[in-house]
């Protein structure tokens, strides 16, 4: 049974004999007969009677009539929606973010976006990165923006820009604000973010390579959190160079680090093999156009 069917079925009725039914949906008669033999057999039943003077529904056909003019109005209306939604200049934007890019991005490319199409519906989830990759990978989120390569054949991952790491330390601290060699941190009370970031366990692989053992005195899952602690006095920390544009603790000095500075990549990552709506590429636009400004740089 297929919506063809249910409207050849629903137009002999009205119709009353396989010739005007045939005339009104445009079908040759005897294509149209056919389809209505297929319907019955697949249902199982006899859906008319056919007389002389026409085609009289069964107590089966009588029963169906009601379910199928319900069937096809809604098919119609479905199709209505969608060429309706498709030609909206709104749409529906589902994205994702990881905690350590998301206060920083976000609300500029969200904005960005709705300031363009409006009446746009908005869905964030910000979560770690295996989180926003399995809910992009389950398409409840159409794109996410992440800070590390991922490892799944399923996902492309459109990098944007290696962005930098930096120092954070207490304002008060004799080289504040200057630039720093590892060798300054060596002894320097710590404040680290928690390895369930990819953040911070790229700072502890840099650290690593280098040989670099940071005495951790503080081991925190949020970077609000870690600016205040820093801005106390009690460690030195690293974060991204966002952080340093955009938050505005009190009592905390950026510093970058000479040579070999760390980073990490940042990008957009997207579900191989599903098509990209318009909204969304205008989200990667406008993210594309941020990361490439100089907003999110330290000065």
């Amino acid at each position: 049974m297929d919506i063809r069917q249910l409207a050849y079925f629903v137009a002999t009725v009205e119709a009353g004999t396989v010739s005007r039914a045939a005339a009104r949906v445009g079908v040759a008669q005897p294509s149209l007969s056919q389809q209505l033999k297929s319907l019955e057999d697949s249902l199982g039943v006899r859906l008319f009677d056919r007389l002389p003077r026409g085609m009289t529904p069964t107590e089966a056909g009588r029963a169906l009539l009601p379910r199928a003019r319900r069937i096809l109005a809604e098919a119609a209306d479905l199709e209505q929606n969608l060429k309706r939604e498709s030609k909206s200049t709104a749409g529906i934007l589902a994205v994702g973010a990881i905690p350590t890019i998301a206060p920083y991005v976000l609300p500029h490319a969200i904005a960005s976006v709705v300031e363009a199409r409006r009446g746009c519906e908005v869905t964030v989830r910000e979560d770690l990165t295996e989180n926003v990759l399995e809910a992009l990978l389950d398409c409840q989120i159409e794109c996410a923006l992440i800070a590390t390569q991922p490892d799944d054949d399923r996902i492309a991952f459109e990098h944007l820009r290696d962005e930098e790491l930096v120092v954070v330390a207490p304002a008060s601290m004799r080289w504040a604000s200057a630039e720093l060699r590892l060798t300054d941190l060596r002894d320097q009370p710590t404040i680290s973010l928690h390895e369930m970031h990819c953040l911070g366990r790229q700072v502890d692989v840099f650290c690593e390579l280098r040989r670099l053992r940071p005495r951790v005195v503080c081991k925190m899952t949020q970077l609000s959190t870690i600016l205040k602690l820093v801005s106390l006095g009690l460690g030195v920390s690293v974060v991204p160079e966002m952080t340093a544009a955009v938050a505005r603790e009190p009592g905390c000095a950026y510093s970058r680090l000479r040579g070999e500075r760390p980073v990490r990549p940042l990008g957009i990552a997207w579900r191989k093999g599903r098509r990209r709506s318009a909204v969304a590429m205008n989200f990667a636009t406008a993210v594309q156009g941020l990361l490439a400004s100089d907003r999110l740089r330290m000065r």
